[in-house]
């Protein structure tokens, strides 16, 4: 059974998410040359198994997956509906010459994937004082199983628990900073046992 995270550890979660996201809308603002709101609208702990209850099966998803290692072990996972992922992907690459290669589309999920991810995980490490680095990420397109076995099968160990950070991306047009498109996505960090243990035991000795 999964265990049960206190008012003050979701505030502290949130808190923790509010400042990576703010420096990942900085970075991907920049990176796409428009002005993008990004806002976290929840943080909670659940089952992995639960993912798969939550978003129906016939939906086509898009997964990127950053593992990542030091004083905390596991696994990044952004996850788009494949639509969301396809126009986030155009926007990065609208100001590019490129050829009609998926694997260029590919490519520009995985840079974003690393810019949220490490963005958020700076933040956390820096808030925790501990040393978390991140890898080379991965991308996985189908339903949600598929994509979560593959997130799984990436860890070392099976995860204690899921911490969901559900955000929502706003994308800002530069001509009139008028809404072009809202983009939502849930970033999910997948933690060994051990891990979840120390991170939780940070935030509390912060808190007394």
């Amino acid at each position: 059974m999964t265990r049960q995270l206190d008012n003050f550890l979701i505030d502290a979660f949130k808190e923790i998410g509010s400042i990576g996201m703010g420096n990942a809308t900085t970075a991907l603002s920049q990176l796409i040359e428009k002005r993008v709101q990004l806002n976290l609208s929840d943080a909670r702990l659940f089952e992995p198994s639960a993912i798969i209850d939550i978003i129906p099966d016939s939906i086509t998803m898009t997964g990127i997956m950053i593992p990542i290692h030091g004083d905390m072990n596991g696994l990044v996972m952004l996850l788009f509906e494949f639509g969301n992922a396809v126009y986030l992907s155009n926007l990065l690459l609208q100001s590019i010459e490129h050829e009609d290669d998926p694997s260029i589309y590919e490519s520009a999920l995985l840079e974003t994937g690393n810019i949220i991810a490490g963005s958020y995980l700076n933040s956390l490490s820096s808030f925790l004082n501990l040393k978390i680095m991140h890898s080379v990420p991965d991308i996985s397109i189908g339903n949600i199983e598929e994509i979560l076995k593959k997130s799984l099968n990436m860890m070392h160990k099976e995860p204690e628990g899921i911490l969901n950070m559900e955000t929502m991306f706003m994308v800002y047009t530069s001509e009139k900073d008028v809404g072009a498109g809202t983009i939502y996505g849930d970033m999910f960090l997948l933690l060994e046992e051990e891990s979840l243990d120390r991170m939780q035991n940070s935030i509390q000795e912060m808190l007394k």
